[in-house]
């Protein structure tokens, strides 16, 4: 009887940090996402011209896309699913394509960062960075709910 008893505990216990290792890369994702949607948010209103072109907030959100964009990676393990989670088990489904839309978009934000240099070279080459969103962001059967959708839940 004490051996059910403490592998009962045991088991609990490694559920336990199973799922709290879950809850963590899951919340640590969504606390990225915030960061890259704020990031996007400055530049987009620059792109549709809602704002005034300032090419150091640009620098500044491309910059913040190559620094938080390659923690993803790490931030879809399989332990990590569910949850008050918006990523759509193609993720996990299809993570050679996840990946390459990951890579597209460092890549889009490091060859916009060397290359706008003012106004007309970031309406030339920001659009590319933009459309790197849906890569992920798609209406159906995409990595993530369409990006309408999901900025509903950021904090700004």
């Amino acid at each position: 009887m004490h051996r059910i008893v403490v592998t009962t505990i045991v088991l609990a216990l490694g559920a336990t940090g199973v799922w709290a290792q879950n809850l963590e890369a899951i919340k640590q994702r969504q606390d990225a996402m915030q960061t890259i949607a704020r990031a996007s948010a400055a530049n987009y209103n620059m792109m549709i011209g809602k704002a005034p072109i300032d090419l150091a907030k640009v620098q500044a959100g491309l910059k913040t896309f190559q620094e938080t964009m390659p923690k993803f990676k790490d931030l879809f393990a399989d332990n990590a699913k569910g949850g008050d989670s918006q990523a759509t088990p193609k993720v996990w489904a299809e993570r050679a394509a996840f990946n390459a839309a990951l890579e597209k978009f460092i890549a889009d934000s490091k060859m916009a960062a060397s290359g706008i240099k003012d106004e007309e070279s970031f309406k030339k080459q920001y659009p590319a960075v933009a459309a790197g969103c849906g890569g992920c962001h798609k209406e159906k059967d995409g990595f993530a709910p369409k990006l309408g959708d999901s900025l509903k839940r950021v904090k700004w």
